[in-house]
């Protein structure tokens, strides 16, 4: 303690972040010499020292906790909305996006996702994926991100055009995140098949290393440069009875030749102008809509070849060089198809009635297809009104969720083009095994 009449000197230690001198104070008896340097007017020192233990504070509270991804997945509801930081690799593959920990391959993967991410293929369930509110995250979109897209990019190529590689990467990917925890909780899940209870939310990127896998390629076959195969080029426009472009419209090219010529891109879609545009090894080529997909309320017309024909015998082959462009091609669409009406309503086994359920028709000759392209939901009173087309056999499906592994549905039913449908079809969810869930067979006629 300093006599009386004497200044006071203030212990010090490392600085605050700025170099300043910082106060140590442990009890409230150690502030007694700053209450007596305040009475000596030493007041902006004072209000220094407060304003600086603010900082300190709020700063720790930005700085996000060290972890590995092993701590996440084995105690997930500790991290759940939490910004994390830590060292990963990514392991996924044409349906999975997930990071793993570099040094642990036992100790499970967690999904990882930021903004225009995603596996081409991955698949989940609306029902099973967390919809509570989370926390908004930011991607920094800066050099050291770039680098790290352009690593997990990276691929093989194939040098034969026969060599179909789903997931061919170059490079296996670290780098150290940070990012947002997401903890799906009991029977949910994040990501391919809602089979990753956590889930990380990329904000950021730093220290990017990579492990070359391109000696595990056979040399002769793939190549670490892209490599340019012979390619032709047949480009048109998609019209509809009247003239008018279709714009969206989904068209399939087919090989001519016997046996077929391997197509890596056989599909194009229409621009806004209704035009495609297709890229082929040289050869000769069918082009069709409608005859890998349903007629559907969004376009309603029977299959089509080029130029105008419903039967792919009358089709007019077209035939391209390596470096020809075969362009100016118009496929002119027949009328609209005539829409009927499939009035349904889902009801569990006790009468009430099943909101959002899934239901669907597929086309009798090709039962593994859906009328436009995905299912539909049925309204809070298990009510809906699906849409096929005058002239074709239908089968009705439908089934609801509750878990992964569980499910209720009714067997398939044959709708058939001659049958009356004037009263919605009432469709009891009685049936609880998955396999006759997702059989083919169906009933032979639905009952009003």
């Amino acid at each position: 303690m300093a006599e009386p009449g004497q200044l006071y000197e203030i212990p010090t230690t490392r600085t605050c972040d700025t170099g300043a001198p910082r106060m140590e104070i442990g009890t409230i008896w150690d502030m007694l010499p700053v209450m007596a340097i305040l009475k000596r007017g030493w007041m902006p020192l004072y209000v220094a020292l407060v304003l600086c233990s603010q900082f300190r504070t709020a700063s720790a509270e930005l700085i996000p906790a060290r972890t590995t991804v092993c701590d996440v997945t084995k105690n997930p509801e500790n991290f759940d909305n939490k910004t994390v930081r830590l060292r990963a690799t990514l392991a996924g593959n044409f349906e999975i996006s997930s990071i793993r920990d570099p040094s642990h391959d036992d100790c499970g993967s967690i999904w990882f996702t930021y903004a225009g991410s995603g596996p081409a293929a991955s698949v989940s369930i609306s029902t099973l994926t967390p919809d509570a509110p989370r926390p908004a995250v930011q991607l920094k979109r800066d050099k050291a991100f770039q680098h790290f897209e352009r690593m997990v990019a990276a691929k093989m190529y194939a040098r034969n055009r026969n060599n179909v590689c789903m997931d061919c990467s170059r490079y296996e990917v670290s780098a150290t995140m940070t990012g947002l925890v997401e903890y799906a909780g009991p029977n949910k899940g994040f990501g391919h098949l809602n089979g990753f209870p956590v889930q990380f939310v990329l904000e950021s990127i730093e220290a990017t290393s990579v492990n070359d896998l391109a000696s595990r390629y056979k040399a002769s076959d793939f190549s670490t440069t892209p490599v340019r195969f012979p390619t032709g080029y047949i480009s048109g426009v998609l019209r509809s009875a009247d003239g008018t472009p279709v714009d969206g419209g989904d068209l399939t090219v087919y090989s001519a030749t016997d046996p077929d010529a391997h197509i890596e891109d056989d599909s194009a879609t229409t621009d806004e102008k209704g035009r495609f545009r297709f890229a082929l090894p040289p050869g000769k080529y069918v082009i069709g809509f409608n005859t890998f997909w349903p007629p559907s309320p969004k376009f309603p017309y029977a299959a089509t070849y080029y130029p105008a024909t419903q039967e792919r015998s009358r089709a007019t082959v077209v035939e391209i060089g390596d470096h020809q462009h075969r362009s100016g091609l118009v496929i002119l669409l027949p009328k609209p198809l005539t829409p009927r009406v499939v009035p349904i309503k889902v009801q569990w086994p006790d009468g009430s009635s099943v909101d959002d359920a899934n239901v669907w028709l597929s086309p009798k000759n090709d039962p593994t297809m859906v009328v436009g392209t995905s299912v539909s939901h049925t309204s809070k009173d298990g009510t809906f009104d699906l849409i096929g087309f005058e002239g074709f056999d239908y089968i009705l499906r439908a089934d609801k969720y509750g878990g992964l592994a569980s499910v209720s549905c009714i067997k398939p039913i044959l709708i058939r083009a001659t049958q009356p449908l004037s009263d919605r079809i009432a469709l009891s969810l009685n049936v609880t095994e998955f396999h006759t869930c997702t059989d083919s067979a169906f009933e032979t006629a639905a009952k009003p």
